[in-house]
């Protein structure tokens, strides 16, 4: 889906390269990827990752949160929030800690040869070893992981930047990078709250999984739907976790639409036409289809066996109306109540039918 209208930003023309870390990369050839937590993104983020060509950083913002910046950000930015912006973006691209740099699976590049993929392979494996030991956790995840790139990529280098952490911020982000490929998955409602509500019953949380209720009623989204605290907290977790959807899917749509170069991908076209899907959003990025990520991708999909939570292998037509075998009929009918009045219903316009 092609969301091409103007952008209602003030220009951020003349602002060097985000932190100055890569000079010589355009804002055209970042590609910010924003979602809700357990839409794919990190599935769709390792396939751009497989990219020979790609440098990939794996949610830096949940490490440094950007407080700074609008709480809330409305839909016009002004010069000095777009600056702050984009200063805030440089600083996600200098986060090379585990988390950031070292997700795995690592694939080769272009822009760097095979000792230094060998030698930062060898160093991740070691930190996530390290980290399994919960008196060195912290140890493993405040060590860099060098980039290693060859002074000759910046012609070819792409970045891209996958964020869970702020998909509100979607349109401000975005904006402050004039010229950046920008693409949001959604996905359907009840499967992002049956992924969430099956990983808090196992524990696979490190957190336990609690809503920040005032931060969530500060949103317009929160205003303009007449959610109260006390209604909130009579509520099933399943329509508390709906009405998160609502509130965060809400504003990075939204901000999407005002973006010229952007795309919104539904997580169940992508299940269920992988090659299709991806191929595109790689045409859209500026980026050729390879053997190397042509691999991964039929790998990455035709999963067999047990499959991990937080795993990039699965079988992709067992992902598609997931949900439906996971939330029985009253739960699945309690998510769409609160979705159906917002304006995202339209990506699914048979409701629970389609």
């Amino acid at each position: 889906m092609k969301l091409d209208q103007g952008l209602a930003v003030s220009p951020a023309a003349g602002l060097a390269a985000p932190g100055e870390l890569f000079p010589g990369v355009p804002d055209e050839r970042i590609i910010l990827l924003f979602g809700l937590p357990r839409s794919g993104t990190t599935w769709l983020a390792k396939l751009f990752d497989s990219h020979p060509d790609v440098l990939y950083r794996h949610e830096p913002d949940s490490i440094r949160r950007g407080r700074h910046l609008p709480e809330w950000p409305g839909e016009t930015f002004s010069p000095a929030e777009l600056a702050s912006a984009r200063a805030y973006v440089g600083e996600l691209l200098g986060i090379r800690t585990l988390k950031s740099a070292g997700s795995l699976p690592m694939f080769g590049k272009n822009f760097r040869g095979p000792m230094a993929l060998a030698l930062r392979l060898r160093l991740a494996q070691a930190l996530h070893a390290l980290g399994v030991v919960r008196s060195m956790r912290k140890v493993s995840r405040a060590i860099a992981i060098p980039d290693l790139i060859g002074r000759a990529a910046s012609g070819r280098l792409h970045i891209v930047l996958k964020s869970v952490t702020s998909p509100h911020r979607l349109g401000l982000l975005a904006g402050a990078l004039p010229g950046c490929r920008t693409i949001l998955i959604l996905r359907h409602p009840c499967g992002q709250v049956a992924s969430m509500l099956r990983g808090a019953r196992a524990g696979l949380f490190e957190e336990k999984l609690e809503l920040d209720l005032p931060w969530l009623l500060r949103s317009p989204a929160a205003r303009r739907h007449g959610l109260a605290a006390a209604g909130f907290a009579r509520l099933e977790p399943a329509e508390q976790l709906a009405w998160r959807w609502v509130i965060l899917a809400e504003p990075a749509a939204a901000g999407l639409e005002r973006l010229p170069d952007a795309r919104l991908v539904r997580h169940g076209d992508l299940a269920a036409r992988p090659e299709t899907e991806v191929r595109a959003l790689f045409a859209f990025a500026g980026l050729d289809w390879t053997a190397q990520s042509d691999a991964f991708l039929r790998r990455s999909t035709r999963g067999a066996g047990p499959q991990r939570y937080y795993g990039v292998v699965r079988d992709s037509t067992q992902e598609v109306d997931k949900w439906r075998r996971e939330l029985d009929g009253p739960t699945q009918r309690r998510i769409w109540a609160v979705v159906r009045n917002s304006s995202l219903a339209k990506l699914w316009p048979d409701g629970l039918d389609g």
